[in-house]
């Protein structure tokens, strides 16, 4: 009869069913691939750090600034660079935009970066609850 649709029956369906299933899977787990490309997994379940500074594995130069953006509500202090403890006068603490930075220098703890790999920790509170802390660690790479 012309015009009218076959009839499925119940194996044709569950293979349709079971294909278009695949396909969104398929179409899903690409979206999430291209999307979570170089997520910092640490930073991104890390309600309290934003941003890390510079972004962990980065290479930078050897006056570049080192620190972290913090979450509102959220301070903290920078402990050591490149196992170099760095003091808290020469730390730029900035509540209002919730980042701790510092950058080499004269008469600092480090005049530059030294060259390779550098890794670095900072202490981070709630501003409720200062006595309840946490640090982060990471490490990126200097130009020599």
């Amino acid at each position: 009869m012309v015009g009218s649709l076959p009839r499925v029956n119940r194996r044709n369906a569950l293979v349709i069913s079971v294909l278009l299933a695949l396909g969104a899977g398929t179409l899903t787990g690409a979206i999430l691939v291209t999307s979570g490309g170089d997520g910092d997994v640490e930073l991104d379940s890390n309600p309290a750090v934003r941003e890390l500074l510079p972004p962990r594995d980065d290479t930078v130069i050897s006056q570049a600034n080192v620190g972290a953006i913090l979450s509102a509500g959220w301070s903290g202090e920078i402990l050591h660079i490149g196992g170099t403890q760095i003091p808290l006068d020469q730390q730029r603490i900035e509540p209002a935009l919730n980042s701790v930075i510092f950058r080499p220098g004269d008469g600092r703890a480090l005049r530059r970066l030294p060259p390779g790999e550098v890794c670095a920790t900072v202490r981070y509170w709630a501003v409720r609850t200062p006595d309840r802390t946490s640090t982060i660690d990471w490490c990126f790479r200097v130009d020599g």
